[in-house]
């Protein structure tokens, strides 16, 4: 009598072939999927220094609109900027109990690379006052006060393009300037 074997299966090679054909197919999408997070990333990485940028343009703009008397501003040296320039900003704001003026400060501070907001009589180093940091990877910042706008441009350094720098200028009417002189 003899006895027949059950044919149903696979051989070996067969099923080595298919482990390989999975294995290209599973590295395919592993490569795949990597490129995609490295993509998501940066994207990520570039609204967030672009969401900074927007804040720093929005406080601004309405600290601007909000005390826009001509003679409100002023520029003063940076504390934190080894260059000698007048790259702050100096907004009056008004008057404290003794008399003297209160001001709103914009600078950066270069070491981290973010834009300070500060509220005082100046800007001092040994005492400092309560301050504010906005945006990200801002490295320096240049003014320009007018007598019908106030313009800022931004040197922005970029790390999810590989550190590269842009510049983004902005500059804002003064409220007064855009409603009529006339009396009604």
């Amino acid at each position: 009598m003899k006895m027949w074997k059950s044919e149903t299966g696979f051989t070996l090679v067969e099923l080595t072939v298919v482990m390989a054909v999975m294995g290209v197919f599973i590295t395919a999408m592993t490569s795949i999927l990597m490129v995609a997070f490295d993509v998501h990333a940066e994207i990520v990485q570039e609204n967030r220094e672009q969401a900074g940028a927007v804040l720093v343009t929005q406080h601004l703009e309405r600290m601007i609109k909000s005390n826009d008397r001509l003679g409100c501003f002023d520029l003063k040296d940076n504390p934190l900027d080894s260059a000698v320039t007048d790259d702050a900003l100096a907004i009056k704001v008004g008057e404290d109990m003794s008399g003297n003026d209160l001001y709103v400060f914009y600078y950066v501070d270069p070491d981290k690379k973010t834009m300070c907001f500060e509220y005082g009589s100046s800007i001092d180093l040994a005492n400092p006052n309560p301050s504010m940091e906005l945006g990200s990877g801002i490295q320096s910042v240049s003014w320009e006060i007018g007598t019908k706008s106030v313009g800022c441009t931004l040197v922005l350094e970029s790390t999810a393009a590989g550190g590269t720098t842009y510049t983004e200028s902005m500059k804002f009417a003064l409220k007064s300037e855009q409603t009529s002189k006339s009396t009604p």
